[in-house]
């Protein structure tokens, strides 16, 4: 039985693909469903940086983990209902770190995630952080792949 249940988000539709899953696995075992953003405060400030405009660095910091409260509060209100117990997170850290400490520090017992869905060559490149986690969670990873696109990559 999964007492919590951990969903990373990112903001984007494919990672609100664990959503359903999650959900699905949650309601009849009363679990809890705990989402999670990752907020990395130091890509984004380097990011910043780099275009050579003045920035207020705490501002936009700020301005980020607020967006992000914002974005999980409605995530939570369409996921949420008289039988889903959704509780939200926001942390400021690289996304991978961030789900292995979470994890780990409140005993979650499923962490469910979509993968980004990259192609071979860029999970080569920059790595995936659903194959990290898998690599390193202290519990077990459920991938969700998102559907197969004709698209080129």
């Amino acid at each position: 039985m999964y007492r919590k249940i951990l969903v990373p988000l990112d903001g984007s539709q494919k990672s609100e693909l664990a959503l359903p899953v999650a959900r699905q696995l949650a309601e009849p075992m009363g679990s809890e469903v705990c989402l999670l953003v990752a907020v990395d405060l130091g890509k984004v400030l380097f990011v910043d940086r780099q275009s050579k405009l003045p920035t207020d660095f705490e501002k936009l910091g700020n301005q980020q983990l607020k967006e992000a409260q914002k974005y999980l509060h409605e995530v939570q209100e369409r996921l949420g209902g008289a039988d889903l117990k959704v509780s939200i997170h926001v942390e400021q850290s690289d996304p991978r770190d961030a789900i292995i400490h979470y994890a780990s520090e409140e005993d979650v017992d499923l962490i469910v995630m979509a993968s980004a869905g990259k192609s071979n060559w860029m999970r080569w490149i920059s790595g995936s952080i659903a194959d990290q986690v898998l690599r390193t969670s202290p519990c077990p990873v459920l991938v969700v792949r998102p559907p197969v696109s004709n698209e080129p990559a």
